[in-house]
């Protein structure tokens, strides 16, 4: 896909997809997912945020800084970003288990209740009691900066 969109920039997602080699691993699954019904749905936003969002928790979720300046306001802040990004990987997740539900269950829909409800329900159960402590829009942004007094 990376070729043929380096050959071709104004190629669709669609169009690289088809260009993917049928014979390659990820080429079989790429081309059933564009003829499938579930892959006309791409939100490649979703998606990028999603993959913006893992990085975060993989590598920055559990880190609040220096020991000696961390305090209650650094950590609610990071409370907010990594409650962002678990949801931003929610909505990702559940993308990517809508395509699956498609290829793997051909003729049953989706669970649509459960499709709309399973950001919230990721959120409840990373957060639970927690939720009620965190803003769910972002804070202004301090100097993470802080020196020891």
């Amino acid at each position: 896909m990376i070729t043929a969109h380096q050959v071709d920039p104004a190629l669709t997602l669609e169009q690289a997809i088809a260009a993917a080699p049928a014979d390659r691993l990820l080429g079989g699954t790429l081309h059933t997912l564009a003829t499938h019904p579930m892959g006309q749905t791409m939100d490649l936003d979703t998606l990028h945020r999603a993959r913006e969002a893992r990085n975060f928790i993989a590598h920055e979720g559990a880190s609040i800084g220096h020991i000696w300046s961390a305090n209650s306001d650094r950590i609610l802040r990071h409370a907010v970003k990594l409650r962002a990004a678990v949801k931003d990987l929610a909505h990702g997740d559940n993308v990517i288990s809508q395509w699956c539900h498609g290829l793997e269950e051909l003729h049953e829909l989706p669970p649509a209740d459960w499709i709309k409800r399973y950001p919230e329900t990721v959120d409840t159960w990373v957060f639970g009691s927690l939720r009620a402590l965190l803003p769910v829009e972002p804070l202004e942004p301090a100097s993470d900066s802080q020196t020891p007094a």
